[in-house]
């Protein structure tokens, strides 16, 4: 497996570059990288194949030789997670990293426990993007999705629709018959799609009369059995991506 090293610029086949910052520091001074050691480098603009040129005290020069094959999803999924208490969260994102979700909106839902506002969402958004990012290089992902929050369900759903994304996926125990896989067939196609999980304590009926008066939205059972919020956006990225045909085959 091959170490990863992601850029938010676009580079060239064939070009070589300087990395210096974290990156930089991880790949000359933790990893001990030498010249002629390969790796892959995920810009803006896809995976290459590249290889150590030199190697410098904290940064190192990489040679993009050619483009390698993507291992992200053909379709791209959103998961907008009620923000959970203690470390469930951290064990969401890095899941669903795993698993291949695109991007992240973590919302204060009305039952959700914990309460964040001013200096502590930074602190949260920065620590988020971190297991994001770590989970991504482990996961052999091509981009490192994106971590948003949103104080409220209603902003969530404002910042999908910034993300282009036009069909929203509800979790809801009070479901009893659509699943995710017949609600994905009856929308058609549709390449970004977004998947919604409650907090500890589910949605809350204002929460619920939101989603219904979008038109985006569906809700959506996983079946009889009553999942932990941090095991239900799994679940569903995981049956959704397997009905797209992005895993298992």
């Amino acid at each position: 497996m091959l170490p990863r090293l992601f850029l938010d610029a676009q580079v060239d086949e064939g070009s070589r570059m300087w990395v210096s910052g974290e990156d930089g520091h991880h790949f000359s001074r933790v990893l001990r990288a030498r010249p002629g050691e390969d790796l892959v480098v995920c810009a803006a603009n896809g995976p290459f194949w590249a290889e150590i040129a030199e190697v410098r005290s904290g940064e190192v020069c990489v040679h993009l030789r050619e483009r390698a094959p993507s291992n992200e999803p053909r379709q791209r999924f959103v998961l907008v997670q009620g923000l959970a208490k203690g470390e469930k969260m951290d064990v969401i994102l890095q899941k669903c990293t795993e698993i291949g979700a695109w991007g992240f909106v973590v919302f204060e839902a009305e039952r959700s426990v914990v309460k964040l506002s001013g200096p502590k969402v930074d602190q949260k958004l920065a620590r988020w993007r971190k297991v994001v990012r770590e989970a991504a290089m482990q996961a052999q992902r091509d981009v490192v999705p994106f971590v948003v929050f949103a104080p409220n369900f209603s902003t969530s759903l404002a910042v999908i629709a910034e993300h282009e994304v036009h069909r929203v996926l509800v979790l809801d125990e009070e479901e009893r018959e659509r699943g995710i896989r017949s609600a994905m067939r009856a929308h058609g196609a549709g390449n970004r799609t977004a998947v919604v999980v409650g907090p500890e304590g589910g949605l809350a009926s204002g929460e619920r009369r939101l989603a219904k008066q979008d038109a985006r939205c569906q809700t959506v059972t996983l079946g009889p059995r009553i999942l932990r919020t941090e095991t239900a956006g799994a679940v569903a990225l995981a049956i959704a991506l397997a009905e797209s045909g992005d895993m298992g085959g």
